[in-house]
């Protein structure tokens, strides 16, 4: 049976948007990119609060809970696989051997080891965990970055409020809000040496001296695209070409994300591999002014911590040292730095994996169980919040959903999770809906 197209209805580019693209362009920079450095409307005032930042560790592809953060010691071997457990600094916990460094500082962490969710599909999962909330047809809800990044327009400065590192997960993104709270991804891997960040830099044969020629050009253009009455959007381009320039001239900004400049004992002891090096950039861009941070860490290769086969080597060998290393540093150096109580963190992936081992060595996707670690806040420091049953398969207390977490990040960062923005087709939708919040860390 034929289709019919429905008829595409254009009215076109007015004069002033295509005489903005052009300026834009002839200043090296992208219009994708510069629509993430400013939100188009206003948001509502920072209230006082203790977590005034966050970083987000992303573990990509959903990490097994029961060769990590929730053993099962006792478990048949089927279920609890090679890994032993290891004490840690909380008496009574154990983690997974492959934490070693982690394990040391527990005393400062709050272990959630009964998140659920019905969701078992990556994409579907992803978008619960970094939203609060399951997908619905034609709705992407706002990720908690990009609602970040909203609230706190008024109290933005120079640096995005939103950054991802080296780029965002699915489904991190501004939803139904709008491009512009979208993250600022770092697009490179700041362990590399000569480690510059492509976006927040004029092209290589673009001098200071010709840049601020360009940006005199700018200005005389903008006379001639007077006649045409000013949108929404076509002032809102033009701050973000104010904004990107002043990025791009900015001796802060571009200090920001000069990793090179930590001495060689700092940068070893976050790990000399591109995630470690992610964690300590993360930590560079909270002391400058950043709000959000994601670290997307998608281990070696594209799937991840997605351990369908070879579970155990691929565990112990390539993703867990780095994890390890890497997030044990963060924390201490935020502690060391003053800053962990003002720096909410938080560590999870899309699910767990399944109790019972495949015949392929692996674990497959379990939304049922996973286990989530923050830190900071004035998070209770060596707390254990909830449990799974004998074999890592049900929350045998205190199931904690994605939305009962999510209230607990906006209530941590100063935000009303009841708070309402309207949709495109002007329904109010709340940040968090059906929530219970464990009380014990708020």
């Amino acid at each position: 049976m034929s289709r019919t197209s429905p008829p595409i209805v254009c009215a076109g580019p007015s004069r002033r948007s295509i005489l903005r693209a052009g300026v834009l362009g002839f200043l090296g920079l992208g219009m994708d990119d510069l629509l993430r450095l400013r939100s188009l409307g206003a948001s509502p005032s920072l209230p006082p609060t203790k977590a005034r930042n966050c970083i987000l560790i992303w573990l990509a592809g959903g990490a097994s809970h029961i060769d990590t953060f929730d053993p099962k010691p006792d478990a048949p071997a089927d279920v609890r696989g090679e890994f032993k457990p290891i004490a840690t600094s909380v008496p009574g916990l154990q983690l997974s051997e492959v934490l070693p460094n982690l394990a040391k500082i527990m005393d400062r962490a709050t272990l959630i080891r009964s998140m659920t969710s019905p969701e078992a599909d990556h994409d579907r999962a992803s978008h619960h965990l970094l939203t609060g909330y399951r997908p619905m047809p034609a709705q992407v809800f706002p990720s908690y970055g990009s609602v970040v990044s909203k609230w706190r327009e008024a109290h933005r400065g120079m640096l995005p409020p939103y950054v991802a590192i080296p780029d965002a997960p699915a489904f991190s993104s501004s939803g139904y809000l709008t491009p512009a709270y979208d993250p600022f991804g770092v697009s490179g891997d700041p362990n590399q040496e000569g480690f510059r960040v492509s976006n927040l830099a004029p092209p290589d044969r673009l001098t200071l001296e010709r840049l601020l020629r360009r940006r005199a050009m700018v200005k005389s253009l903008d006379e001639f695209a007077r006649d045409v009455p000013p949108t929404p959007l076509t002032n809102s381009r033009d701050q973000f070409a104010d904004q990107a320039y002043s990025l791009m001239t900015s001796s802060a900004a571009q200090a920001a994300f000069r990793i090179a400049d930590e001495s060689p004992a700092v940068r070893e002891k976050y790990g000399r591999n591109p995630f470690g090096q992610s964690c300590l950039l993360a930590r560079r861009l909270i002391e400058a002014g950043v709000s959000f941070v994601t670290v997307n860490d998608r281990g070696a290769g594209p799937l991840g911590w997605d351990t369908h086969a070879q579970n155990f080597p691929t565990i112990k060998n390539t993703l867990a040292p780095p994890l390890d290393l890497g997030l044990a540093a963060l924390i201490s150096d935020l502690a060391d730095r003053r800053l962990l109580d003002d720096t909410l963190v938080v560590m999870m992936g899309e699910f767990g994996r399944t109790p019972k081992i495949n015949p392929n060595a692996g674990r497959d996707h379990h939304g049922r169980a996973n286990s989530v670690l923050l830190a900071g806040a004035g998070l209770p420091g060596g707390l254990v919040l909830g449990k799974t049953d004998e074999r890592g398969d049900n929350p045998a207390e205190r199931p904690i959903t994605p939305a009962d977490l999510a209230s607990v990040l906006y209530q941590k960062l100063g935000i009303n999770p009841e708070h309402t923005y309207d949709s495109p087709d002007g329904r109010p939708l709340r940040l968090v809906d059906r929530a219970q919040p464990p009380k014990e860390l708020l």
